[in-house]
């Protein structure tokens, strides 16, 4: 027999109670730390109201305010990050003429939809070609929650090249 296999028939009948007992005591004992566990651990997922609060404001914090706000007319470019072409960021370029927009938003190494509408204040509201089922919806953008990017590349002005030529498929330049 194994030195560490352990058979409670081998004890007399008050030591089998008493180990009974004891196994039952420390399962009980297992039993309510796995509760009080389970609670804590629920407790510390869900932030206090008080916390949460903050959590909220935090996230409904705007990225930046516009600089130079009005825009100047011209070619602007604006993305969910402060550097260009970080993969799986949006981004979006446009051409303000007086309050009309037209232009793109895009991911780097991907597709793009154009767009054409009005910048009222820091808000644009656009017209939107999805690229692939040519479909067309209407959008607002907040820039404030972009933030601006003052180098624009060859490529993202080949994108608003594409999305300001009149066609059938493409924004339209107001």
């Amino acid at each position: 027999m194994n030195q560490l296999t352990f058979n409670i028939l081998t004890l007399p009948i008050e030591g089998r109670q008493w180990y009974r007992r004891r196994l039952l005591y420390l399962l009980s004992l297992l039993v309510a730390l796995n509760g009080w566990m389970a609670h804590t651990l629920r407790a510390s997922a869900q932030p206090s109201p008080q916390r949460q609060s903050i959590e909220i404001k935090a996230q409904s914090a705007v990225a930046v305010s516009l600089p130079n706000y009005p825009l100047k007319e011209g070619v602007h470019l604006f993305g969910r990050a402060r550097v260009p072409a970080q993969l799986q960021t949006e981004y979006l370029v446009f051409r303000m003429t007086r309050n009309r927009v037209v232009g793109a938003f895009f991911m780097p190494s991907s597709s793009f939809d154009c767009f054409s509408g009005t910048m009222d204040a820091s808000k644009l509201t656009l017209t939107v070609v999805e690229s692939y089922e040519q479909q067309t919806y209407d959008h607002s953008i907040n820039l404030n929650q972009y933030y601006p990017i003052p180098s624009i590349s060859d490529n993202d002005l080949r994108i608003l090249d594409v999305c300001a030529t009149p066609s059938s498929h493409t924004a339209q330049e107001p």
